[in-house]
């Protein structure tokens, strides 16, 4: 019973249940207040036209004093004469209002009452479209005044007429309630027909909570609800892929510190059992594979804050130029190793830019590495280049080149495109981390290469 009480259906029942009583309380006052006021016109304007006879008596009592000083006595014997030959006058045995001398008024042209059997209506000014209901009166073609008979002052009404407003008023009622009723079936109906989306959706996501990735909900319109189903499966495909990276990127993670372990393991095993003497050598070769882990678990941070957007960027001018001929000098030693020459290719200057200069220094310090270790003959060249909303940076080697279907996973944790080039010296996130930084400048990082001719990866920063 609670859950029926706090559901989203029952909700939207009772909102359009409010609305529609509001609607047609409205409607009903409008309707209400429109048919009474029209009702009166229409009552003043039949009773006034029974005036006519009154109408002549007084115009000629106006014509003969030139003005209407003294007509009470006049207005109330015609008027009571005209009562009396209609059969409504007092003697009648007919219960109307109308019998009452006081709905007969004299109006002047000012709209004001000058005569009345209400002595309390005399002085008092009517509303125009009152006025134009009553029989108009002139004189040599100036108007003199106006007669109007029924309910002028107030809203009383004969017998007849009471029962004809009440018979109006409930048939308002009667429509009102026929159409509150067929408002709530259509509007149960239409909720129901909209809330069933949201259901489905409702229970798919108590699916996904149970960690069910592969629960999918059917898309049935082009609306908002079938735009939020194609949003929500969207949602657990991204969810799905997510999930993916994470056990591969835990695999991964595991392979990668398994590897140097099970060596560092292996050899002091080998020297704690005699079978190696611990040489500078071995020590050395220990170091570097504890210094390889190290490294791994470094870059993992770096990545792991970079993707989570809370690596802190510490920008401040800096000359490009000079920051890559530093990177290069580093680098020399290395080229020299490897037996492949390093080269760049820069302009004389360029405009400073804004960014985090170790940050952007180990982004070409890893891609010129990367380039380095797959290119065994030839040459590593960096290019700089002035565009008008960025500068582009690009690192070209003479490698072997990678196939393009490996190219969109370049970038991503511990790939590497010839797993028979691995090395000691390399944990795999070397591009990863690149791109995130890259990205974290709000700049945008690429690839191309060609098997056999080499490979190219670039990147802008913003000016």
């Amino acid at each position: 019973m609670k859950k029926f009480f706090n559901s989203f259906r029952l909700k939207l029942v009772l909102s359009l249940f409010l609305v529609v009583i509001v609607v047609l309380g409205s409607l009903y006052y409008v309707v209400n207040r429109t048919t009474q006021s029209e009702f009166r016109d229409y009552v003043v304007r039949g009773r006034s036209s029974q005036l006519k006879g009154t109408r002549e008596a007084l115009i000629s009592y106006y014509q003969k004093n030139g003005s209407w000083k003294g007509v009470d006595s006049v207005l109330k014997e015609n008027v009571s004469s005209q009562s009396g030959r209609n059969g409504r006058g007092p003697g009648s045995s007919s219960n109307s209002n109308s019998s009452r001398p006081r709905n007969a008024v004299l109006v002047g042209p000012d709209g004001r009452v000058i005569s009345s059997y209400d002595e309390e209506a005399v002085g008092k000014e009517l509303p125009e479209n009152l006025i134009s209901q009553g029989v108009k009166m002139e004189s040599d073609g100036q108007k003199i005044g106006t007669l109007l008979a029924g309910p002028i002052l107030s809203a009383e009404l004969d017998h007849s007429e009471r029962r004809f407003l009440e018979s109006v008023n409930r048939r308002i009622i009667y429509a009102g309630a026929i159409g509150l009723a067929v408002a709530l079936l259509l509007g149960w109906l239409l909720i129901k027909q909209l809330t069933r989306p949201l259901n489905k959706l409702t229970r798919a996501t108590r699916k996904v909570a149970e960690r069910e990735l592969d629960h999918r909900v059917s898309v049935v319109s082009s609306d908002e609800l079938g735009q939020l189903a194609e949003s929500f499966n969207q949602m657990i495909n991204n969810l799905q892929e997510s999930e993916e990276i994470r056990r591969r990127m835990i695999g991964d993670i595991a392979h990668e510190l398994r590897t140097p372990l099970t060596v560092l393991n292996g050899e002091l095993e080998a020297i704690r059992e005699g079978i190696y003497e611990p040489t500078d050598e071995k020590l050395k070769d220990i170091q570097n594979d504890i210094n390889l882990l190290n490294r791994l678990v470094e870059d993992l941070r770096e990545l792991t804050l970079a993707e989570s957007g809370e690596l802190k960027l510490n920008k401040g001018p800096v000359d490009l130029v000079e920051l890559v001929e530093r990177v290069t000098r580093k680098m020399n030693e290395f080229s020299k190793k490897s037996g492949v020459k390093l080269k760049t290719d820069l302009p004389d200057s360029l405009p400073e830019i804004h960014l985090d200069a170790d940050r952007v220094s180990q982004v070409i310090n890893n891609i010129v590495k990367n380039a380095l270790h797959h290119t065994e003959t030839g040459e590593v060249r960096i290019y700089l280049e002035d565009r008008p909303e960025e500068i582009e940076v690009k690192v070209s080697d003479t490698g072997r080149g990678i196939p393009a279907e490996k190219l969109d996973h370049v970038f991503d944790r511990f790939y590497r495109s010839d797993s028979s080039r691995s090395t000691r010296d390399s944990t795999g996130l070397g591009l990863s981390i690149a791109k995130e930084l890259v990205e974290a400048h709000g700049g945008a990082i690429w690839i191309d290469s060609e098997v056999g001719q080499g490979t190219t990866v670039g990147f802008s920063l913003p000016k």
